[in-house]
């Protein structure tokens, strides 16, 4: 899960990979009783066989790392962890070549689930330098080969799934501090990671099968866990002032999927030259935002008359979210862009064979923030509670809106406040908008007869009612919204 992900990913490479640190004065017995505590810490017990001294080395056996909640259960059994003493103050962990892990999960409503997983690993080490309060892992691994085998799916119906993934040139580091509260950094670097998938229907006798490969991934995490809590009941974490965040960029990235039905196939291809994503959670709100250069994707089915492609400049998502109650406004924002979508001129040909249309690269952006006042802490709400607004508006400001397609282009700004009110907060301010080069779009629609003409005619008689004309095919709008609801069109009342 999210909520956990970037913290229980260090903590289990840190159990599986390595490489070297400064030198420092710790013991294995306190790396075994700090790795206890921090996976204590994320929601899992643990167990083994037993642990016994071989000379400079603490061996554990039979390791087992379980994670239990109301409707699913995680196990993964290690069978043997070696902490060797390296006589500089510094420890060196090795584990098994294949580590064991099954999950199972009986969600409400949804059919029970059954993994198997097989981890194998070669030639990965860990060194372990510092004092149980400040503890520093550096790591490498030269490959991770990871194994999911779902074996069920409902009681009766059997739907395997097969995924194989290799994380390739693994190296890092991690460092956690405190034995009650933790706070954990991880900085790590994969140079490749690859996947593939395959899956099968019984009951209709579909298939699918995936290919992905991403380069040049680079990790850096951070978290803060209180004492007394535990990220396994992340609303409690939150409550007492846990926090964690994770950054990555990544190269070149591809993924090839295709899907059959018994008769007929689908086929979905895409790539990436770079991307980026980010993620930070804390007490007080959440914020994602992730961007992607120079995509292009292709898609082609038996139920389309042609393959469909095309490519993306840029593509970008943007967004914070205030999540705990309060008596004053807190800002959010959102942002999404797709900017130079362009298509193939086989798609462009079915609807427009004699290219009157400009193909130039589309953009779409909407940019927008503004303070909100939530009226609910929401990672404490009772998901079977009264459904009621989770937030009060209180303003919200359009930084950019811009729409560009077949040679017009819409575009905007505007401020907007919500005075409170009994019933629905009604806006006052206004929105500026300019259009550039809508009738000559309308009169290329109606030549291609995919608008009727009467249709154009009443599309640009509205635009005449409710725009300023400024300039050849250009016009623009001021749109208020007055007190009492009242609604102005370049000074015209509308409402």
């Amino acid at each position: 899960m999210m909520s956990r992900s970037s913290a229980v990913l260090s903590s289990t490479l840190a159990v599986l990979l390595g490489s070297t640190a400064a030198m420092a004065d710790v013991t294995a017995e306190q790396v075994w009783e700090a790795w206890s505590k921090q996976y204590t810490a994320y929601g899992y017990s643990l167990s083994d066989e037993g642990t016994a001294r071989e000379g400079d080395t603490l061996v554990v056996r039979g390791l087992s790392l379980t994670q239990e909640t109301e409707d699913s259960s995680f196990d993964m059994t290690v069978p043997e962890v070696r902490l060797r003493e390296l006589g500089d103050g510094t420890v060196e962990v090795t584990t098994s070549e294949e580590i064991k892990a099954q999950a199972t999960s009986a969600i409400e409503e949804a059919p029970d689930v059954n993994l198997d997983m097989s981890i194998r690993q070669t030639g990965s080490v860990t060194i372990v330098s510092g004092t149980p309060e400040a503890l520093s892992y550096a790591m490498t691994a030269p490959e991770l080969v990871i194994e999911l085998d779902q074996t069920q799916i409902g009681s009766e119906m059997n739907a395997p799934v097969k995924v194989w993934m290799s994380i390739q040139g693994t190296s890092g580091t991690y460092t956690v501090k405190g034995t009650e509260t933790q706070e954990v950094d991880s900085t790590f670097r994969v140079s490749g990671v690859k996947v593939t998938a395959s899956g099968a229907d019984p009951e209709s006798g579909g298939t699918f099968t995936m290919d992905a490969e991403l380069s040049d991934l680079d990790v850096t995490s951070a978290s803060f866990l209180p004492a007394g809590v535990s990220f396994e009941d992340l609303p409690a974490a939150l409550s007492a002032g846990a926090k964690m965040s994770a950054q990555a960029s990544y190269g070149v990235s591809s993924i090839a999927v295709e899907g059959t039905d018994g008769e007929n196939s689908t086929k979905v291809n895409g790539t990436s030259q770079s991307g980026d994503f980010a993620f930070a959670l804390a007490p007080e709100t959440v914020t994602y935002s992730a961007s992607a250069l120079d995509q292009t994707f292709e898609m082609s089915s038996a139920q389309m008359p042609l393959p469909v492609s095309g490519a993306i400049a840029s593509s970008s998502f943007d967004m914070a979210i205030p999540l705990a109650a309060s008596d004053t406004p807190q800002p959010f924002n959102g942002k999404i862009a797709l900017e130079g979508l362009s298509v193939s001129d086989d798609l462009w040909g079915m609807f427009d064979p004699q290219a009157l249309l400009p193909r130039d690269p589309a953009t779409l952006i909407i940019d927008l923030e503004g303070l909100a006042k939530p009226l609910v802490t929401l990672y404490t709400m009772d998901p079977g509670g009264p459904v009621a607004p989770p937030f009060e508006l209180d303003s919200v400001k359009i930084k950019q809106l811009r729409l560009a397609l077949a040679g017009a282009e819409l575009t905007g700004t505007g401020d907007l406040s919500f005075p409170p009110t009994e019933g629905t907060p009604m806006p006052v301010g206004a929105i500026d908008l300019g259009l550039v080069g809508a009738k000559g779009l309308m009169d290329k629609l109606v030549t291609m007869g995919l608008v009727p003409q009467d249709q154009a005619m009443f599309a640009q008689m509205m635009l005449g009612l409710y725009a300023v004309p400024n300039g050849d095919d250009s016009m623009t709008s001021k749109i208020e919204f007055k007190d009492g609801g009242e609604i102005l069109a370049n000074g015209q009342r509308i409402q």
